[in-house]
């Protein structure tokens, strides 16, 4: 062997062997194949009581409109300075009677004048009676709100009573307005003035029992955006009746919840005798609202009343 053979062959004996590869795995069968390509479920662990008391419940919406949510505002009228003027005026068998009633509230003031008069024929001696009533109110009207410094007016009124003669008698309502403004104000935004009625006459010996009765309220009147502060109700009632001749000639005029002595002279022919008297007199009720955009104040419900035409009745 020759000295490279020898060479060759130590240099072999020297290298590493080589590793035997390893045979190659079987080939998966089908449903093998499916199971592995399956998802698998993943485990998802319960929270716990502690986990659920930590969650914040979800805050509330806030509502897109403030202003309904948002109190209504309280108009308040305190009352001030009050002259009230009640003068009966009689001759011969007659009487006359009157009441002034003012109340104050939330949102409102409300004043009642009441007058009635009557009269009897005495001995062919005329009798004659007129009751005046005269109300001079001050109040002032202030707002819980101290954003709101208007406020809208609306008046109220009802005239309730009736008239009543017979023979050469009469009666009749001579005067009932009122108006409401600012102290100092020379005009008047809020008035209401009724029209006057009278019944029978001299010159009715021929006729039987007449009458007449006031029952239907005229309309609200409103004012525009008015001032807080303070305010001014002047407001006047005058009824009359009168009676002569010589045979039974009598006459009243009832706007009042009740009398004693006129209410002792009603006769058992005489028109509207036995109606009820509820609400009788000069009502005026002055409420007050919010400007727009602010909630609506609430009022006191009215007692219920008569809204039928004025009636006049003549016995045949």
């Amino acid at each position: 062997m020759t000295f490279s053979a020898m060479l060759a062959l130590g240099w072999l004996g020297l290298a590493p062997a080589q590793p035997e590869l390893a045979p190659p795995p079987p080939a998966p069968t089908p449903a093998a194949a499916a199971a592995s390509l399956a998802p698998r479920p993943v485990a998802v662990p319960e929270p716990s009581s502690s986990a659920n008391d930590a969650v914040p419940s979800p805050a509330p919406a806030e509502s897109a409109n403030p202003a309904k949510e948002s109190k209504a505002p309280i108009f308040t009228f305190t009352l001030g300075g009050k002259c009230e003027n009640i003068t009966p005026s009689t001759h011969g068998d007659a009487k006359g009677d009157g009441k002034v009633d003012v109340e104050a509230g939330d949102n409102q003031v409300k004043a009642v004048l009441g007058a009635a008069a009557g009269a009897n024929v005495f001995i062919g001696v005329e009798s004659t009676a007129t009751e005046t009533v005269h109300l001079v109110q001050e109040f002032e009207i202030s707002c819980s709100d101290t954003s709101i410094s208007q406020v809208y007016l609306t008046l109220e009124s009802n005239l309730l009573g009736f008239l009543r003669s017979k023979h050469k008698a009469s009666a009749g309502v001579r005067l009932a307005s009122a108006t409401i403004a600012p102290v100092g104000w020379p005009t008047t935004p809020l008035a209401v003035s009724y029209p006057t009625v009278g019944v029978g006459g001299p010159n009715g010996c021929n006729g039987g029992p007449k009458g007449y009765k006031y029952e239907t309220p005229l309309e609200p009147v409103k004012a525009p955006p008015m001032p807080l502060g303070r305010y001014v109700l002047h407001a006047t009632f005058v009824v009359s009746a009168s009676a002569s001749g010589l045979l039974d000639a009598h006459s009243t005029a009832i706007f009042m919840t009740e009398s004693e002595d006129l209410d002792a002279w009603e006769r058992e022919h005489d028109p509207f005798k036995g109606d009820s008297h509820d609400d009788f007199g000069f009502t005026l009720t002055l409420k007050a609202d919010a400007p727009p955009g602010f909630p609506a104040v609430t009022h006191r419900k009215s007692p219920k009343r008569i809204s039928s035409q004025p009636r006049a009745r003549q016995a045949h």
